[in-house]
């Protein structure tokens, strides 16, 4: 009978974890991509590691909201510097056609 209560509570606090990280996905409003991303790691982890990641979830969300902005940074920066590379391109191609 040990045994079986041990399981059980071991079930119910997994379901409980679960739970709790649902609520931390909606407070957030992590994206479908996020939750999915996250949840698929999540459910790897042994339970001790499961209840480090919801004891420290708003650092982790932290962290990665700020990797995804630093992110978007650098894609706009690259994109900006691709434009400006065209454009510079183009003015060389424009001389170059009137000194011909």
């Amino acid at each position: 009978m040990f045994v079986e209560y041990n399981e059980i509570w071991y079930y119910i606090n997994i379901v409980n974890m679960n739970v709790l990280l649902e609520k931390y996905f909606e407070k957030y409003e992590l994206s479908d991509k996020d939750r999915y991303e996250i949840n698929q790691i999540f459910q790897l982890l042994p339970p001790e590691k499961k209840q480090n990641v919801l004891d420290n979830f708003d650092n982790i969300i932290s962290n990665i909201l700020n990797l995804q902005e630093n992110i978007k940074l650098e894609q706009e920066i690259l994109v900006w510097d691709a434009v400006s590379k065209i454009r510079n391109a183009i003015e060389i191609a424009k001389l170059e056609k009137n000194l011909s």
